[in-house]
Parts: structure tokens; sequence; C-alpha cells
């Protein structure tokens, strides 16, 4: 299964995310409450990295977008985008609603999440993504940890 982000700042300290397969499309924000981009690119190397569950989420003014990561099968993840109504909570998954689900492997979310990071860096580089994100500077760091993982599967 194919899997897009599309990853871009919409203003001061506000991100949005729009994820889509061949089935849904989702599109989810991020305020600067959280160190969103960093958060997705840390998952996406972990999930290279054979974690087989892992969770996060983009905080919102109200409530956060909780991304939920299972790996149910070898080289096979699931995907949930949940709604919760009231941030830092400490609310159960079950108590968030779903937005967004697919299945895809951890190389397709990987790459997804690397061309996305890729094309934050490139229109702002890490300087004006910093001016604007305004908490957090760009996660150059673990953006190339992603591209070394995800060079070393297509060697």
């Amino acid at each position: 299964m194919s899997l897009n982000i599309n990853y871009r700042l919409t203003g001061v300290g506000w991100a949005e995310c729009t994820l889509s397969d061949d089935q849904s499309t989702c599109t989810v924000t991020a305020s600067y409450l959280s160190d969103a981009l960093h958060n997705l690119v840390l998952a996406a190397h972990a999930l290279l990295s054979r974690f087989t569950k892992l969770s996060f989420s983009f905080d919102e003014e109200p409530g956060e977008y909780q991304w939920v990561i299972t790996s149910p099968r070898l080289n096979e993840i699931e995907l949930q985008i949940l709604s919760l109504g009231e941030l830092w909570g400490d609310r159960p998954d079950s108590e968030g609603r779903r937005l967004f689900r697919t299945v895809c492997t951890p190389e397709t979310f990987a790459t997804a999440v690397h061309t996305a990071a890729a094309a934050v860096l490139a229109e702002h580089g890490e300087s004006g993504y910093y001016e604007k994100w305004s908490e957090y500077p760009f996660p150059i760091a673990q953006f190339e940890q992603l591209s070394v993982a995800l060079a070393r599967l297509q060697a």
C-alpha cells in the first residue's frame, strides 16, 4: 500500500500534516507545544530499527492527535491517528476518535516521512524552519540518521 505525507508550516508555531493512502486522506495540525516534525522523524527511524509499538502526539490547543503505530506482523505496521479532546490528558487510546488508519511496511512509512521532512528543509532551510516553528530547531541530526538508515535498506 502506498503512503504519502505532506508536512508544511502554516504560521509561526503551527504546522499541518496530510496523510493519504490508496483509500483515504487525513489532515491533522500541530502547534509549537510539541516538537511534531522531530517526533515524526524519530518514529520513522524507530520503525526501521524494528520497534514494534510506539506512539507520539501532535499537540493542539486544545486537544491532541495521537499517532499509534503497531507492528502486527513482520515487515508490516498499522498506523492509526486518533483525535483526543484534552491536551496532555493521559487518556487511553480507546477514548480517541480514529481519523485515519493504514497498513504499510516500515520502509514505506519511513520513506514518506523522509520525503516530507526533506521538502520542509528544502523550502525553509534550518534557520527558516526555526524562525517559523519558533520553539524547536529542524531535527537535522535525526533526519540525517533516517537518511542513512534508508540508504542502507536500498543498498
